[in-house]
C-alpha cells in the first residue's frame, strides 16, 4: 500500500497541488519510478513500432529526461533537487503515458473513422497539452522561475527529444 500514497503524490502533482519536493528523495523508489517510465514509454511506442525501436526510444526517453534535468538543475545549481525533480518527471510521465495509451491505440484502431478519430485525436491533444504543462510546473517549481521561463525550457526539453528520437529511430529502423 505505501506505492499507493506516492501514486496520489505523482497524481497531486499532475493537478498542480504539489511540486517535486513532495516526493522524497529515496534511490530504491527512484529506481522503481524510472523503470515505470521506461516500460510505459516502450509501451506507448510499441503501438506504433518494432519493438526493437521502442526499446531504443524508451532508452533515449530515459537519457534525454536525466541529462536534461541533471544540465538544468546543475547550471542553476539546484543539484540537490534532482533526485526529487527526476522522480516527479518520470513518475507523472508514466501516469499520463497511461491516460494517453488508450488513446493512442483507439486512434490506431478508428483512424479511418473521420469523427471517432477527430473526437480521439482532440482528447489526445488535451492529455499531451497537460503533459507539457505538468512539466512546466515541475521545471517551474525546482528551478523556482516564472511560468513562462518554464515553459520554454519545457519547449527546449520537447525539441530535443524530438529530434535525438527521430535520430535514433532513423539509426535503428
Amino acid at each position: 500500500m505505501p506505492h499507493m500514497k506516492f501514486i496520489l503524490r505523482f497524481t497531486d502533482i499532475c493537478l498542480f497541488r504539489s511540486g517535486p519536493d513532495s516526493l522524497p528523495a529515496n534511490n530504491q523508489l527512484l529506481r522503481l519510478v524510472l523503470f515505470a517510465y521506461f516500460i510505459v514509454s516502450v509501451s506507448m511506442n510499441q503501438i506504433d513500432m518494432s519493438m526493437r525501436i521502442s526499446l531504443w526510444v524508451g532508452v533515449t526517453d530515459l537519457i534525454v529526461l536525466m541529462t536534461f534535468l541533471y544540465f538544468l538543475l546543475r547550471f542553476n545549481h539546484y543539484m540537490p533537487r534532482y533526485q526529487q525533480t527526476l522522480m516527479a518527471m518520470a513518475g507523472t510521465g508514466s501516469i499520463l503515458g497511461l491516460l494517453a495509451m488508450p488513446l493512442l491505440w483507439a486512434f490506431r484502431q478508428y483512424a479511418e473513422q473521420s469523427d471517432t478519430a477527430n473526437f480521439i485525436l482532440f482528447a489526445l491533444m488535451l492529455v499531451m497539452f497537460w503533459s507539457l504543462m505538468v512539466t512546466a510546473h515541475i521545471i517551474r517549481r525546482a528551478l523556482e522561475i516564472s511560468a513562462p521561463k518554464a515553459v520554454a525550457l519545457t519547449i527546449l526539453y520537447v525539441v530535443l527529444a524530438i529530434i535525438l528520437n527521430g535520430l535514433v529511430m532513423s539509426g535503428v529502423a
